[in-house]
């Protein structure tokens, strides 16, 4: 059970924050550096939200087989 928490501590939770961390940095850069053009910002939020749920269903998968 222990592994199992410390598996979706690992392999879901930390890479999704630090997906998403990444996506606000960009988005900040786009706003202060392209301020006419801050829309591409959904650019690189559909990019690591994609990633992320295919990456968690990946995961999940594997922590219910195990």
């Amino acid at each position: 059970m222990v592994k199992r928490k410390m598996n979706i501590i690992f392999n879901i939770l930390i890479p999704t924050a630090v997906g998403f961390t990444t996506f606000f940095l960009i988005y900040y850069l786009y706003q202060k550096m392209f301020f006419e053009y801050r829309w591409l910002a959904v650019i690189p939020l559909v990019i690591v939200t994609g990633y992320m749920i295919v990456e968690n269903r990946r995961e999940w998968e594997m922590i219910k087989q195990g």
